[in-house]
């Protein structure tokens, strides 16, 4: 997602990787949340995608799961926290593909807020 990030933020997210951060313990498991619901809860991306965006955080799941194994009560909860919460916090849901994903392991969305210069365009 380097488009996304400015080269200084994405050179910091490289200089992660290649010192191993993201090969251990899940990163987003040990994120203090900004917002809790039941299931889910809304943190911030340490390394966000700052070319595009003025807030960015991130919606995962409490427990640590991939979107394919999130039980029902998850998945009633995400659809019901979209239109209630979301959609009048943020502009932007974006989930990457799998080939694109750097945390697969633990589902996640990243809620953006886009740069006030990119609002109208």
């Amino acid at each position: 997602m380097s488009l996304l990030r400015t080269k200084e933020m994405s050179d910091k997210y490289q200089a992660l990787i290649a010192q191993g951060g993201l090969d251990h313990s899940c990163v987003l498991c040990a994120k203090t949340p900004l917002k809790e619901f039941t299931y889910w809860k809304i943190i911030p991306n340490d390394f966000p995608y700052d070319k595009v965006a003025k807030t960015h955080h991130m919606l995962i799941p409490k427990r640590h799961s991939d979107e394919k194994n999130l039980t029902k009560e998850e998945n009633e909860e995400l659809w019901k926290i979209k239109p209630e919460y979301i959609n009048d916090q943020y502009d932007y849901i974006l989930e990457a593909t799998s080939k694109h994903k750097s945390i697969p392991a633990h589902f996640h969305l990243h809620l953006l807020v886009v740069k006030d210069e990119l609002a109208n365009t």
